[in-house]
């Protein structure tokens, strides 16, 4: 009876003869793989049919594997080349650099007149200069302390800035002084600078906004309140104590004198260091005890002011306040208080008297206790705009100018005091912009003339171009004699570093010729490197007389490389400076420059240089052969999958196979022993 191993013996023949990546067979044991848990005894056989298959379906992705290799290999080689002639590139430009501003020398006879800054395109050169006038800055500063308190809505204020008769408006996140000149240097540093100072002390500071044009010249520099704005604050309610007010307008000749100031018979001696109102206030202040509250008011206008001294209790009960001066006599007049709790407010910043631009009468506007009523004053000094608030039917409120400043520098604001009992602080505000700001010294143009032309030049900057790429900055007035002349010694170093980039590039490229060559071996690259390498250690002028790369020190060796000769370029350059600046010419102007500008150009440009699209496309092959071989791995994964799920199938059905086979096998053989026992007689 047969066996089923001789029935498999042909298929699996041929699984024992493994197959190479060339497709030829090889003789010889192989280790096997065991795809599956086999259980009958031929599953080697049927792991050994897988093995082959998978073997044979993955030839393909050996050869894509080695060509990814080769790819690879040839992109790393572009990249050390992309960085050889961009080192190429860099050297050319530190010649063209060399010929500039960065390789010229300057020298200025009168540093007190100007200084010389060199740019792209300087020449040489020598010129001469007298400056009449270096010009000057337009400067404003606050007129008095700035206010930072916000608007009675709780509001930053919107203001204006006007600089040279143009209006721009701005809102700062807070009203601080730093805050405003923050905002103002953020939106229009292009047009001034602001600055916020301190004229007062660290322990009393006074913050002001100082302005500065960015031009010179003369300029009008002012920070305004817009129209219709605010321009009180609010300030502590009254009291109700008891006022007194110098009886006439306060007498400050002479010399210090000694005052009594009185509260109800309790005498206070007060000594000033002057008699000005604002020094006998001050010393009323600095009294122990601070029995009274004293305020310089103007009764009178700007032009002709009219000073006195308004003196309040700051404790209850206090009926009469009086102050006396040297010889006993009393100066005050008593007043009527306002009632306790009235609500007061201030003009935020020093008033301000300007004139309607219109020539108009200004409007103002009066809110308070609820009422709103709209008048205009004979002028619009503090004292005729409190005048005519005064005025005003109904008396809603009180107003008093008062002097926030000192005598030598009065700060004249509007006090404003609540009549109609509503507790609302009363608010003032005007048709025109409030200006905020006291114009300082007016800028002027700075004044030149170049190599005595007889032709003044107005300029509104310091920083003056008198030749390509030479800058002077003017620091002072009278004349001076500005030199530019061509650095050998950098032009050196421009042209020796010249040499050692080109030489790397030389080396890199010979690395792909010969037996022995890089991965670049035959690639089309290569002579178009190379050729353009050659165009630049050949290039001759036909212009002339015109010097060569061998008058610049350069010997072209056998292998390509260049030798530099320092000692010759500066002898052709002291002989004959001009020719070497001519032969060199420049990128855009013609000469070696703009030959092996182009040149490498051609190479290096991002997108369309040679070196920059050969290495973008070697890269995208790289990436789809990448994909190619992801793609492939998977079927062959998937190939395997289903032989081994064939193949377990099949050893499964072949060890079912061999069990009924045993099993007939054995009981044909008991039933041959049986008719072999019968047949003879047992």
């Amino acid at each position: 009876m047969g066996t089923i191993g001789s029935v498999l013996s042909s298929a699996t023949n041929l699984t024992s003869t493994p197959v190479n990546a060339s497709g030829s067979s090889t003789t010889g044991s192989t280790g096997s793989t065991d795809y599956f848990a086999g259980v009958s005894s031929y599953s080697q056989q049927l792991q050994q049919v897988i093995s082959r298959e998978v073997s044979i379906a993955s030839l393909p992705i050996e050869l894509l594997t080695s060509q990814q290799t080769t790819l690879n290999s040839q992109a790393t080689e572009l990249t050390t080349l992309d960085g050889d002639f961009a080192a190429v590139q860099t050297a050319i430009g530190n010649i063209s650099d060399a010929l500039g501003g960065s390789g010229m020398t300057t020298n200025v006879s009168d540093p007190s007149v100007a200084s010389v800054t060199l740019g792209s395109g300087a020449v040489q050169g020598a010129y001469s200069i007298d400056v009449s006038n270096i010009g000057a800055y337009a400067t404003s500063l606050t007129d008095g302390s700035w206010n930072d308190i916000a608007n009675p809505a709780g509001e930053t204020t919107a203001y204006n800035l006007v600089v040279g008769g143009q209006t721009y408006t701005f809102s700062p996140s807070d009203n601080s002084a730093a805050t405003v000149a923050s905002t103002i240097n953020s939106q229009f540093g292009s047009l001034v600078q602001a600055t916020a100072v301190n004229v007062g002390s660290a322990s009393s500071p006074d913050y002001r906004i100082s302005l500065q044009s960015a031009n010179l010249g003369p300029m009008s520099l002012q920070i305004q309140a817009p129209a219709g704005a605010s321009l009180q604050s609010s300030q502590a309610a009254t009291t109700g104590y008891a006022t007194s007010l110098t009886s006439s307008t306060w007498h400050s000749s002479g010399t210090a004198s000694t005052y009594t100031l009185a509260v109800d018979g309790a005498d206070f001696t007060v000594s000033p260091t002057d008699n000005s109102a604002a020094s006998v206030a001050a010393a009323i202040n600095a009294l122990p005890g601070n029995p009274v509250e004293a305020t310089v008011v103007n009764l009178g206008t700007a032009a002709s002011p009219d000073e006195r001294i308004q003196l309040q209790s700051t404790s209850a009960g206090v009926s009469n306040i009086d102050l006396l001066n040297s010889s006993g006599n009393s100066l005050q007049q008593q007043e009527t208080p306002p009632a306790a709790g009235s609500a007061v407010s201030q003009t935020s910043w020093t008033w301000d008297p300007t004139p309607d631009p219109s020539g108009n009468p200004t409007q103002y506007t009066l809110t308070a206790g609820g009422t709103t009523q709209t008048f205009t004053a004979d002028d619009n000094s503090a004292t005729g705009v409190a005048a005519a608030i005064n005025s005003l039917s109904g008396n809603p409120v009180t107003a008093t100018v008062v002097d926030a400043g000192t005598a030598s520098a009065p700060d004249y604001r509007i006090q404003l005091v609540d009549n109609t009992g509503s507790g609302d602080a009363p608010q003032l505000s005007r048709s025109t912009a409030f200006n905020l700001q006291n114009q300082g010294p007016a800028g002027s143009l700075a004044e030149y003339e170049v190599a005595n032309s007889g032709k003044t030049v107005l300029s509104d900057s310091r920083q003056v171009s008198i030749a390509a790429g030479t800058t002077l900055t003017l620091t002072g007035a009278g004349s001076t004699e500005v030199t530019v002349t061509q650095s050998a010694s950098t032009l050196n170093t421009a042209l020796s570093g010249f040499a050692d980039a080109y030489n790397a590039a030389v080396a890199e490229l010979a690395k792909q010729y010969g037996q022995s060559s890089g991965p670049l071996q035959g690639e089309s690259i290569v002579y178009s490197l190379s050729q353009a390498l050659a165009q630049m250690s050949t290039y001759y002028s036909t212009t002339a007389g015109s010097i060569g790369m061998t008058d610049l020190g350069f010997t072209l060796n056998s292998d390509g490389s260049l030798t530099y000769s320092p000692l010759a370029m500066m002898s052709t350059d002291l002989e004959n400076s001009p020719g070497v600046i001519a032969f060199l010419g420049s990128a855009t102007g013609g000469g070696f420059l703009q030959a092996a500008t182009n040149a490498i150009n051609n190479i290096e440009t991002p997108n369309t240089g040679l070196l920059k699209t050969t290495e973008s496309a070697l890269q995208s092959q790289i990436t789809s052969l990448g994909n190619t071989i992801t793609q492939k791995q998977a079927t062959v994964a998937q190939l395997q999958t289903n032989l081994t799920n064939q193949m377990a199938q099949a050893d499964a059905a072949i060890d079912s196979m061999q069990q009924q086979y045993d099993y007939m096998n054995s009981v044909y053989l008991a039933e041959q022993t049986a008719d072999q026992l019968q047949a003879s007689g047992l």
